[in-house]
């Protein structure tokens, strides 16, 4: 039985940037420290060799969210912000906010990137894709219609209340 959803996870080149980044643009709290190094479990459980990394598992207003620096191995594929929005594989990560172009602008102030500009759509609800500060693709956006409200989907009653 499928339970939830649980996290993405997200490999950065710095984690201590990350996981500012992620408390102060989105609230984010750390609830553990994870991490390892020579350890063939860790190696099997992620199906490569050699791996080391430490990492965080944070908590936010709905979801978790795992962050990841690797030391081991070498990175051999291409960096986040080389990928475009229609490139294979998960694109981006959405968060609904209460004002996007305000929002927007305070991931810039806090080192994002822009990918695009604020726009309304047909609901005059705006959306906009940008970059974190590793390039990795974030859609901020307001919620579009009362059918997509967080606060309908099943185990989700209230927005904004965190416990830990």
């Amino acid at each position: 039985m499928i339970l939830a959803f649980s996290h993405p996870g997200i490999v950065v080149s710095d984690l201590e940037a990350a996981r500012e980044f992620y408390e102060k643009m989105f609230g984010f709290k750390v609830i553990s420290q994870e991490g390892w190094s020579n350890s063939a479990e860790s190696d099997k459980a992620v199906g490569a060799d050699g791996t080391a990394c430490k990492g965080y598992m944070l908590a936010g207003h709905n979801c978790f969210m795992e962050l990841f620096e690797y030391h081991a191995p070498e990175q051999t594929g291409p960096a986040p912000s080389t990928l475009g929005p229609q490139e294979m594989g998960i694109r981006h990560l959405a968060f609904y906010v209460d004002d996007c172009r305000k929002e927007y602008q305070r991931l810039l102030n806090l080192g994002g990137q822009v990918l695009g500009t604020p726009v309304p759509n047909e609901n005059g609800k705006y959306v906009v894709y940008c970059r974190d500060p590793f390039g990795n693709i974030i859609e901020l956006c307001e919620v579009p219609v009362p059918e997509e409200n967080p606060t309908t989907l099943p185990g989700v009653n209230c927005l904004g209340d965190y416990i830990g």
